[in-house]
């Protein structure tokens, strides 16, 4: 299936699935945010950066499971290849450690 370009995703449709999913992630999530753009091999991609609260992040086999289920859940919510042409990327920090860190696409 060929990758379609970003110019042509609706942006508004998309940005209203994607709220209306996350949305839905629940308490483990403290905030998402996301941004479509090209990944290493050129191709369209949906760029997730999720902040975990600290409580999900120990121990390490909570922290699997609960990335696991995000990364499903939203994948499953919205479909993203298949329905928009984007390839999903997943990136998670805890809510400590986005606190070190001054980057303003994370905030």
């Amino acid at each position: 299936m060929p990758l379609v370009p970003t110019g042509f995703v609706n942006q508004a449709e998309l940005d209203a699935e994607v709220h209306r999913a996350i949305s839905q992630l629940g308490a483990d999530v403290v905030r998402v945010r996301y941004g479509i753009g090209q990944d290493s091999g050129g191709d369209a991609a949906l760029y997730f950066r999720i902040v975990l609260a600290d409580r999900v992040v120990r121990p390490r086999e909570m922290l699997r499971d609960t990335t696991q289920r995000i990364s499903s859940a939203l994948m499953d919510d919205l479909y993203p290849y298949s329905r928009w042409g984007l390839i999903p990327y997943f990136n998670f920090r805890s809510e400590s450690e986005q606190a070190t860190r001054h980057e303003p696409e994370w905030s």
